[in-house]
């Protein structure tokens, strides 16, 4: 353990890309996901309007996949069709082409309904995926990566911010809210709850910090 200490801490002093050691359980051998406060959430996203489609896009895609914890995959695939405002549920295509519906958020459906405005002037074909790229095309994997992690550059987050920081931001967010681990389970689309018991780990930490800073005997 001391050795692989001493090397983190020598690669941390000679390189610019830096190991986060505290991310790391060595207990389980799992790097625990990073993730962002509410507060930085809230700040990206409001950081960008609905003044053209780029920008309407960006804004709607950060939203998206906090709103929904949606893995970036499934983001890409998703379809105008599987969108049903009526009732306020997306259909989400996740690993194994497995589908489940989410609901969708109050301030999520705002921006939707901005977005696939401005979207319906800016293409006037039948391309029927959600997010489009500016050449009109369906957006790719990369391309949302970029948008998520210059966004966050812009606004002086974290620098290894990326889209799935987003997802385990809110699988966090919603744990220390109260969700129990089945419903979480099955928000998220994972095959396994052994799978989200990863974000107990940062919840206890969570808990523990509160415990300090609140309770009279901590």
């Amino acid at each position: 353990m001391s050795s692989i200490m001493q090397y983190l801490d020598w690669h941390n002093n000679n390189y610019k890309t830096k190991i986060d050691i505290k991310r790391i359980d060595f207990k389980t051998g799992i790097y625990l996901p990073d993730t962002l406060s509410v507060n930085e959430i809230t700040l990206l996203i409001d950081s960008l309007f609905h003044s053209n489609f780029i920008e309407s896009r960006n804004k709607t895609i950060l939203d998206f996949m906090y709103s929904t914890a949606c893995r970036v995959s499934e983001l890409c695939e998703v379809k105008i069709s599987d969108i049903d405002f009526e009732d306020d549920y997306i259909k989400l295509t996740g690993k194994g082409n497995k589908q489940r519906l989410v609901p969708i958020g109050t301030e999520l459906k705002v921006n939707l309904f901005k977005y696939i405005k401005l979207r319906s002037d800016f293409v006037k074909n039948n391309i029927s995926y959600l997010f489009i790229s500016k050449n009109k095309n369906k957006l790719e994997r990369t391309s949302v990566y970029r948008v998520v992690k210059n966004i966050a550059l812009n606004n002086n987050v974290k620098n290894n911010v990326h889209p799935h920081t987003l997802r385990h931001s809110a699988a966090t967010h919603m744990l220390e809210s109260g969700c129990d681990l089945r419903t979480l389970q099955e928000f998220l689309g994972h095959s396994s709850v052994s799978t989200t018991k990863i974000y107990t780990k940062l919840t206890k930490e969570f808990l523990s910090e509160i415990f300090q800073e609140s309770h009279p005997r901590a």
